[in-house]
């Protein structure tokens, strides 16, 4: 039982609990948002290729939002954000050197302007100009080569024009690319002079000027694969070396997506794998297919790099030393997405199949050799459907 005085005592502690609780609290009030924010400070202009960088101090406001660049650019109004906890402010999306008044502005939480202040800019000379400027075109088989160089890494546009047999100059092909460096081939043309246009683009819609000139096409044809056979396997090919009778090298060049190669699971890379192609051929390239599958699309023991070999009298013993290197050859994975992974665009280009380019310095060979050196599930055998060539004959 409780006496008396214990219960005095848990009466005047949960008073006392009580009377704290009770305590009037002191909220401290919200920052002012109605107040014009400050301006930045120590406003500095950095000029880039194709824009600028501002630079600038935040002033101490808790209110504010973010700071706002106000430009016009060929009569189009343009603008540029950056958060409170940023310092840096980027312009972008000129199509010229010319100078250009820049208007800067501090944005509260309701949208509230500070005064303007202004500052003067005046880009480098923009990508598409570079671009422009750098552009190599030359003669290839059954088309013509573009390599260019993208400093800046930006996306941009290179447009192919050429005149149609009504003299009217159209669009051929676009080629998108945001790479520092590279190069593009245009194919499916006849051997005949051609009077090609040549001018890059971007997403602001600025355009270089163009470059004009006449190319000749090299005569290309696809080879014929009724033609094709397997070589009897040199030491270390694995033509024979199969995962089932159902599934024999023959099948590469017999001119379906539908059937497949493969090989023993119980191989190890490198591997290769010798093909007559029944004619001499310079070649200009090639075009392989993976396995016609989702499950093997970049994955399993589809091929992910190979080299090829060209040879008119190879060494029976199957000696390297008598086969010539003809190119070092990466399947690319366009989304870049980690193994099992794959995007729309992936399965496309491995159901259009993947080109693969032969140097024009090449020599004609009647025999090729595949050394398959990586796959892309690192397995050690190989599978995949179908190859094509093509060359002059």
């Amino acid at each position: 039982m409780v006496n008396h005085k214990t219960l005095l005592s848990i009466i005047a502690i949960a008073a006392g609990f009580f009377a704290a609780g009770c305590k009037e609290e002191h909220v401290a009030p919200l920052p002012d948002s109605e107040t014009i924010p400050q301006q930045v400070s120590n406003v500095k202009a950095l000029n880039i290729n194709g824009g600028a960088k501002i630079f600038y101090v935040v002033p101490p406001d808790p209110n504010l939002m973010y700071v706002e660049a106000e430009w016009e650019h060929k009569g189009i109004k343009r603008n540029s954000k950056a958060s409170y906890y940023g310092d840096t402010l980027l312009l972008e999306g000129f199509g010229d050197t010319l100078a250009c008044n820049v208007t800067l502005y501090s944005v509260n939480k309701k949208e509230m302007r500070s005064a303007s202040q202004h500052i003067t800019v005046k880009p480098l000379t923009p990508p598409v100009k570079m671009v422009r400027d750098n552009l190599k075109v030359k003669p290839d088989f059954g088309g013509v080569n573009v390599t260019f160089e993208n400093a800046t890494g930006g996306d941009i546009v290179i447009v192919i024009l050429a005149k149609d047999a009504n003299g009217e100059t159209k669009q051929l092909d676009a080629f998108y690319t945001g790479l520092a460096r590279g190069e593009y081939n245009i194919r499916g043309l006849k051997a005949q002079p051609y009077n090609f246009g040549f001018y890059v683009k971007d997403r602001w819609g600025n355009l270089s000027d163009t470059l004009m000139v006449e190319l000749t096409p090299l005569f290309e044809a696809e080879l014929d694969k009724t033609r094709f056979k397997e070589l009897n396997p040199y030491p270390g090919d694995v033509n024979g070396n199969l995962y089932s009778a159902a599934y024999p090298m023959r099948l590469l060049f017999d001119g379906k997506t539908s059937t497949i190669f493969v090989t023993a699971q119980t191989l190890s890379l490198p591997l290769s794998f010798s093909i007559d192609l029944g004619v001499k051929a310079n070649l200009s390239r090639m075009k392989y297919f993976q396995r016609q599958s989702t499950a093997f699309y970049y994955s399993s023991a589809t091929p992910e790099e190979f080299e090829v070999y060209g040879s008119n009298s190879p060494a029976p013993d199957g000696d390297w030393n008598s086969w010539t290197l003809l190119g070092k050859y990466k399947s690319v994975k366009p989304s870049g997405l980690p193994l099992g992974q794959t995007s729309n665009d992936d399965i496309e280009l491995a159901k259009a199949g993947e080109d693969f380019n032969f140097p024009l310095s090449t020599e004609s060979y009647r025999y090729l050799r595949m050394r398959v050196t990586k796959t892309y599930g690192n397995a050690g055998n190989v599978t995949f459907s179908e190859l094509s060539f093509w060359g002059a004959y």
